[in-house]
């Protein structure tokens, strides 16, 4: 199966067509019309909740030069506790299941006027239906498969990227305090692309569907690694001696200009799915379609938050309000040692806290972390320099 699996892609790649042309013209078309209004590639965040809260409470820079060095994780889905093996979750029950995550690795370099930071980040997003959860429940425990005739639609978009930053602050002084302007932008260098949907019945113990597939995988990385750019905007203004507001926006313009990438579109028919670590399917059966390399022009997918601070004489009351594929709003306080914020609507509690030069973030939607379905962990270290 696997050699006779094999010798079909070749064919695939050397003619892009395979016995049952009409088919594949149709999955052609379709993926043309994918492309055109193909998502906007994610991306891992440029300002952390830990930054925000900072500018937001003080001047984003306050004395002289500073470094820092942090790593930000977060895994956010609603199939199965993240702790939990795969063998031991329960058969998915919702309508829509998702599965979020993102790290980041970055060194900053803080001047009064100047930010400059390099950071490598991964951004994965799988959403799918309750069809589709089930399907991919099926590849590790065949029991967990649909029982009945069932569609099945499923998302991936995935990144890797290498990111240079540059940001200028521009402090404004009026009546009711200061204000500031951040303007910023980033150089991408991608790493990986994926962005695909997989549609379908599952019926009769088999699933049949049309798999549409852009991916930098299989590929030589030397010809796909791209770049791109971004470009960010900061900005708070108090209200009054107590009230600040705050805005943020990510990729409010910008793209990836992808030189290589391969388009895959296939037809699809296997009794169980198996996704691997680092792709959609592995070992399905394609009995028609084409795989093509093209390039092509990404938009970046923008995120923004506002944000409202209460400062009181300890203590500041918090509140925000984010905003990338839904809105999500987050409640609560900072004190002089650390802050807490509850998110709506998953109920996440976020807790950071002040140890030295060190700030640790960890957020969790249950108090016991094998029942935790979200989770993040962030780590940041910081000195002064020429002290």
């Amino acid at each position: 199966m696997n050699r006779a699996r094999a010798n079909q892609i070749a064919v695939m790649k050397r003619t892009g067509w395979t016995l049952r042309t009409g088919g594949s013209l149709v999955l052609f078309l379709l993926a043309a019309l994918l492309s055109a209004g193909a998502e906007p590639v994610i991306l891992p965040p440029l300002w952390t909740e830990d930054q925000r809260i900072q500018q937001l409470t003080s001047l984003p820079v306050t004395g002289g030069e500073q470094l820092e060095v942090g790593y930000y994780l977060l895994a956010r889905t609603n199939v199965r506790p993240l702790l939990q093996s795969k063998e031991a979750e329960q058969p998915f029950a919702g309508e829509q299941g998702y599965y979020h995550f993102a790290s980041l690795s970055e060194i900053r370099l803080r001047l009064p006027r100047w930010q400059v930071s390099y950071a490598f980040g991964i951004a994965d997003r799988f959403e799918g239906d309750q069809g589709a959860v089930q399907l991919y429940q099926g590849g590790v425990n065949l029991t967990q498969l649909p029982t009945i005739d069932t569609p099945v639609h499923a998302l991936l978009n995935r990144s890797a990227v290498n990111r240079w930053t540059v940001g200028y602050l521009v402090p404004l002084r009026d009546r009711r305090g200061e204000s500031w302007l951040l303007i910023a932008g980033s150089l991408y260098l991608s790493r990986r692309i994926q962005q695909g949907t997989l549609d379908g019945r599952w019926r009769s113990a088999q699933f049949d569907g049309n798999l549409l597939l852009d991916t930098t995988r299989g590929l030589n990385p030397a010809d796909t690694r791209s770049t791109g750019w971004g470009l960010h905007l900061a900005a708070s203004a108090p209200l009054s001696d107590r009230w600040r507001i705050g805005f943020w926006g990510e990729n409010l313009l910008g793209h990836i200009r992808q030189r290589k990438i391969q388009r895959i579109t296939a037809r699809v028919q296997a009794n169980a799915i198996v996704p691997d670590a680092d792709g959609f399917l592995h070992a399905a059966p394609l009995l028609s379609g084409r795989i093509d390399e093209v390039s092509e022009t990404l938009s970046l997918r923008t995120r923004y938050t506002f944000g409202l601070a209460h400062q009181q004489a300890r203590r500041t009351w918090l509140l925000f309000a984010s905003h990338e594929d839904g809105w999500r709003f987050a409640l609560g306080g900072a004190v002089a040692r650390g802050w807490l914020l509850w998110h709506l609507p998953d109920g996440e509690v976020h807790a950071s806290w002040n140890v030295g030069r060190w700030q640790i973030l960890i957020g969790l939607a249950d108090l016991n972390p094998w029942r935790t379905k979200h989770a993040t962990l962030s780590l940041r270290w910081s000195a002064p320099l020429g002290r």
